[in-house]
């Protein structure tokens, strides 16, 4: 199994291990079943109001998987797929740190993520983040 284990993060350490260009996406592995954390955070300052924080998954539709606005989780535009799955840390928002927790990571949960905030009505990619679910090795 570890044999096994060890393999796939060798592949995929090699794989994701490409460019490192400030364009590139933040590369992250979760296992299935799991909880996985993608990391987005932004300078905050006490003059303004927190914005609107959207994550979206590339070539899903519709292509939101969480949002927060006004204060609160908004559920209008979320993708059922994600329902009752994602979440921010919420006492951790005041810092700056608005990356997204999934629960119960599944291998189609696989793909690129950005975070958005939303300050004036003015959009700004934060960060892209592509997520790789592995399914978990199961021994006898």
């Amino acid at each position: 199994m570890y044999r096994r284990l060890f393999v796939v993060a060798s592949l995929l350490s090699s794989y994701m291990g490409g460019s490192s260009a400030q364009d590139q996406p933040v590369h992250v592995l979760a296992f299935a079943g799991g909880d996985v954390i993608l990391p987005c955070s932004f300078h905050i300052s006490d003059k303004e109001d927190f914005p609107t924080v959207e994550w979206s998954k590339e070539g899903l539709k519709p292509d939101v998987v969480f949002l927060y606005r006004d204060g609160c989780e908004a559920y209008e535009m979320k993708n059922p797929v994600f329902e009752y799955r994602t979440s921010l840390i919420m006492k951790e928002l005041k810092d700056g740190n608005i990356s997204l927790r999934i629960s119960n990571v599944q291998v189609p949960d696989t793909g690129k993520y950005q975070c958005l905030i939303f300050q004036k009505n003015v959009a700004r990619k934060v960060t892209t983040v592509e997520l790789f679910v592995v399914g978990r090795f199961i021994t006898g």
